[in-house]
């Protein structure tokens, strides 16, 4: 008898493993699966592809953003310091381009840059907004050597040349990218059943002229926080990425209380709207420490820092933040490493 009670509990072991490894098995299957709807691009663009500059279009930068800045004499000086790296930590550098439509286009500026930082070993997440008006140089193409905005930089050649441009300006490795468009936030938004935003009444003041919002908090659907997300024009473009930062948050926390059936939804409508050049495998990695991240606040901060830059003139006459790169990427590592 305890010879065959012995058997019998051998062969239920078996089958729950059996049955567990079947599971891990379709699950696996059904997420590669979903993965597959991502737009995977490794960055690049072909010569002909990369847009010329055009000086006919607004400038970015106010008088007010310049007010008080030393005009610089010269070029900033690139950091002669080693790129950081952290086997722990994983940076994204979560790319906006200012198409309205589903397709994307090699013509399009990066009209937001928000550096995401992942620490595995720490479970956090922290957000970085590079200013789009910074003057960069242009590190190839037909363009190289000058100064323009750092939101020109992926018109010249495309997210590959944007990440190498941080990288070697601020000395953080950055060589994973995430894309999206304005057509896709109003997708996610929408997909999470509206972000929670509160407003300063100087925000609801605006935003009143154009949609039925009020001072303090409010359920945002995708069109109202791309909206909002776009804001300048009662303070600055500093104000403006802080916004953005604000939804991205807002959005993390809404991700939180989704049930199976609607992350699954999201999911089909939200991915093929996205392109990047994380593999299958490393947005695996990440999905598996997404239970300890989501709903999570996380830390924030704009680069360059106030004090760390002055004006300069760059091409077409535009006029350009000139950073301190050196105390950046100092700022930078310190921020993102610590």
């Amino acid at each position: 008898m305890k010879e065959k009670s012995k058997k019998t509990t051998k062969r239920v072991i078996i089958t729950i493993l059996l049955i567990l490894l079947l599971f891990i098995a379709a699950v696996f299957v059904f997420l590669w699966n979903k993965l597959g709807l991502l737009q995977y691009d490794d960055g690049t663009v072909n010569g002909s592809d990369v847009a010329v500059e055009d000086v006919s279009e607004e400038n970015i930068l106010s008088e007010e953003d310049l007010e008080g800045l030393v005009i610089l004499d010269g070029e900033p000086v690139i950091p002669d310091m080693e790129i950081y790296d952290d086997k722990n930590v994983v940076n994204i550098l979560l790319i906006g381009t200012d198409e309205r439509t589903k397709q994307f286009n090699t013509n399009a500026r990066s009209d937001s840059m928000i550096l995401i930082s992942i620490n595995k070993e720490k479970d956090t997440v922290k957000l970085v907004s590079l200013e789009r008006g910074m003057g960069v140089p242009v590190l190839s193409g037909q363009y190289e050597g000058q100064y323009d905005w750092l939101t020109h930089i992926f018109r010249y050649g495309g997210a590959d040349l944007l990440m190498e441009t941080v990288e070697t300006c601020f000395r953080i490795k950055v060589d994973k990218y995430v894309r999206v468009n304005f057509n896709t936030l109003t997708q996610i938004v929408d997909s999470l059943g509206g972000v929670e935003i509160t407003l300063t009444a100087e925000e609801a003041s605006y935003m009143s002229s154009f949609y039925d919002v009020k001072t303090g908090s409010n359920l945002f659907n995708g069109k109202e926080a791309l909206f909002y997300s776009r804001i300048r024009k009662i303070d600055s473009d500093w104000g403006r990425v802080v916004r953005q930062r604000n939804v991205i948050q807002s959005a993390f926390m809404a991700a939180k209380g989704m049930s199976l059936g609607e992350i699954n939804t999201a999911v089909n409508e939200i991915l093929p709207l996205i392109q990047t050049n994380l593999t299958k495998a490393e947005i695996a990695a990440l999905i598996i420490e997404a239970p300890s991240l989501v709903g999570k606040e996380m830390d924030q901060m704009t680069i360059p820092k106030k004090g760390t830059y002055g004006g300069m003139t760059g091409m077409g006459g535009r006029s350009l933040f000139a950073v301190d790169f050196t105390a950046n990427a100092e700022i930078l590592q310190e921020f993102l490493y610590s």
